[in-house]
């Protein structure tokens, strides 16, 4: 083995560049299975972002979706659920026409099945009958239904229906609330369950459980199962092979498993001993969320999160009782909803050392885990991963200085070279977006990229992410920008004390919400900071909760204020929040990274930021890409992007000039 080459931190030459980020490997979106066959969306950078469905028969996968369509809705904004296999047809919603498509796999041919003009969205959750035209018993789709007819994000309209296959019929199945999710028939066919919720709940904070009888387009007998508005959430209904419902539930501070009786109409938790707290879900950020699925009518397969970590367990549904499965699947877990044989499932998940991969998992003989595809084909020898740390700190800075925040932390990974004696890393505080959201272990070629460098990278898991229960998720609310930030800079503080960063080679980077932490970060810490990056970040968070779309419209007022502020209460608040007001605050470079065509966080937010900081004698950078919404999909704007971000930290943490580069 070569000695390796001693050079600074951050100056480590790695086999990783931006063209691999950026080329490289695809986004898996959704998976499915139906007759033995794994259905997978593959979103492909290569193509403008475009989601192919690929069938995989055994090892062999084949792409199967006609090149003019794009498997992605835009329902609820984020999307999710683009697709359903059953009885081995697939249906999925076109992004073009936001309508409901019904391919078949043996033939490749495409059939519309909705057409009701681009003001109306559907994203179908289930199926029942025959799908076939020829079969005199069509079927039905259960699926949501968005109304953009009228543009304003209050005057959008979401409601659960039905589609009658054949005659293209469209029943109204619930209508009232605001939002609607995770509509499923029952096996028999005799009954349906779903969510909805309405403003001012998001689904993690107060979705309820609703289940009824099915008659053929007819829908009787409406009961409430459970969850209650702002204090409890259900997640991820799903019916046994019995036809038990199951479901998740975090009245106890944790999401754990429940069934409903139909004979008492009463729910009990299924009680797993020694897993009192863990998240058996996750927030319904997007539609199809789903980790765990009936084998047979006692056997379940279910996947929980703990510290950061998922971990697969089987259930034994007669006296549940429990067994861990050992399954090296510990992140980005979404399980197809239904088995592929009663020992046998479809997963895609990542792991510390491996990209997110479409995974079949047997049981029937040893546990045995066979990877279909890989999203990333980049060769990553296990010498050049940073492994993942999971840190628990106290906190030091902010008001709250109660309990602990959690992060991840990889320390600078390269064989080929060290550092001179004595030298610290710079630091890479990476802050994710929701901000109902959290970080985990799974393999990421940017954090890669850049521990590879000679970078020090630490993901925050602050107050008010999600996977550590209901307690830690809600001491956000009311203070949003104030105790994530403060998490943020308390994790910088702890690392540093403990040796393991240069103090004075830090840089903050986020998405979305994690971009707000950025700019607050600057604004509120300025010594702890040498420069930021915001992705797509909220500088304004008035004019975010006036321009943003509906499902998100009023997330952020309870992370803001109390229900009884006033208005002079809310515009103060407002203003302290929102990091343009205080632009002359920040001594730090920023650098401003915005799509054009983003609706969650439009782009004049960027561009207010930028005016703001000039004013005050301030030269942030702003780099637009075009054709680009919440999150960059084309491979062009992903290398861009981080070689834009790779100078700003070397002239910001690693102190470089312009010769240097």
């Amino acid at each position: 083995m070569a000695t390796p080459v001693t050079a600074p931190f951050g100056q480590w030459k790695s086999p990783i560049s931006s063209a691999l980020l950026g080329a490289s490997g695809v986004q898996f979106e959704s998976i499915a299975t139906s007759n033995g066959k794994v259905f997978v969306i593959e979103g492909r950078p290569g193509e403008q972002g475009r989601g192919c469905v690929v069938e995989y028969s055994g090892l062999e996968g084949r792409d199967i979706l006609p090149a003019k369509y794009d498997a992605r809705t835009k329902v609820h904004e984020y999307g999710g659920a683009s697709m359903i296999a059953f009885n081995g047809q697939v249906v999925f919603s076109d992004r073009e026409t936001q309508d409901l498509h019904k391919l078949d796999p043996s033939t490749g041919l495409v059939e519309q099945i909705t057409t009701t003009g681009t003001d109306l969205r559907y994203a179908c959750t289930s199926a029942i009958g025959s799908l076939s035209d020829s079969q005199a018993d069509s079927g039905w789709l259960l699926a949501i239904e968005e109304d953009h007819s009228k543009p304003l994000p209050a005057e959008v309209r979401n409601r659960l229906v039905a589609v009658h296959v054949q005659s293209k019929k469209i029943v109204n199945v619930a209508s009232g609330d605001d939002f609607y999710s995770a509509a499923q028939f029952s096996p028999d066919g005799s009954k349906i369950c779903w969510t909805q919720w309405s403003h001012p709940d998001m689904p993690w904070t107060g979705a309820r459980l609703y289940v009824a009888k099915w008659n053929n387009g007819e829908v009787t007998d409406v009961h409430h199962v459970h969850g209650v508005p702002k204090k409890e959430s259900v997640s991820q209904p799903r019916w046994g092979l019995d036809n038990t419902l199951y479901f998740t539930s975090d009245v106890s501070g944790y999401w754990q498993f429940y069934r409903f009786n139909f004979d008492t109409l009463e729910s009990q938790r299924v009680a797993l001993h020694g897993l009192e707290e863990v998240e058996f879900s996750q927030p319904d950020w997007r539609l199809g969320n789903c980790t765990y699925v009936c084998l047979t009518p006692t056997l379940m397969i279910a996947s929980y999160n703990k510290n950061a970590r998922w971990s697969f367990i089987l259930i034994d549904l007669s006296n549940d009782t429990w067994q861990d499965l050992n399954v090296p699947v510990t992140d980005t877990v979404i399980l197809a909803d239904n088995p592929l044989s009663d020992t046998k499932i479809a997963l895609l998940g990542s792991s510390e050392t491996s990209f997110s991969t479409v995974f079949t998992l047997d049981i029937a003989d040893t546990v045995k885990l066979t990877p279909l595809r890989v999203a990333s084909e980049l060769p990553m020898p296990s010498s050049l991963v940073s492994k993942p740390e999971h840190l628990s700190f106290p906190r030091v800075h902010g008001k709250s200085l109660e309990g602990v925040a959690h992060a991840i932390f990889y320390p600078p990974q390269n064989p080929d070279y060290q550092a001179p004696s004595g030298a610290l890393p710079p630091l890479i505080v990476c802050v994710h977006g929701g901000p109902t959201s959290q970080t985990g272990t799974g393999l990421n070629i940017t954090d890669q990229y850049w521990t590879s460098r000679g970078y020090a990278v630490v993901w925050v898991n602050y107050g008010g992410s999600s996977g550590y229960g209901r307690a830690y998720r809600d001491i956000l609310n009311g203070q949003w920008g104030i105790l994530d930030t403060a998490d943020a800079a308390s994790c910088v503080s702890y690392l540093a004390s403990s040796g393991r960063i240069d103090p004075n080679g830090v840089g903050v980077r986020g998405q979305s919400a994690g971009g707000y932490i950025v700019l607050q970060a600057l604004c509120d810490y300025p010594n702890l900071f040498a420069g930021g990056n915001s992705l797509y970040g909220i500088g304004n968070v008035k004019a975010l909760c006036e321009d943003t779309h509906k499902f998100e419209s009023h997330y952020a007022f309870a992370l803001l204020f109390d229900s009884d502020a006033d208005e002079a209460e809310k515009n103060r608040i407002f203003r302290e929040r929102s990091p343009c007001y205080k632009a002359d605050k920040i001594t730090a470079p920023l650098l401003l990274l915005q799509g054009d065509q983003d609706t969650v966080v439009p782009m004049n937010q960027a561009e207010e930021m930028v005016e703001m900081m000039k004013k005050a004698g301030r030269h942030p950078k702003l780099v637009i890409f075009h054709g680009e919404g919440h999150g960059f999909r084309q491979a062009k704007s992903r290398i861009a992007a981080v070689e834009e971000e790779e100078k700003w930290w070397q002239k910001g943490l690693l102190k470089m000039d312009e010769a240097e580069l």
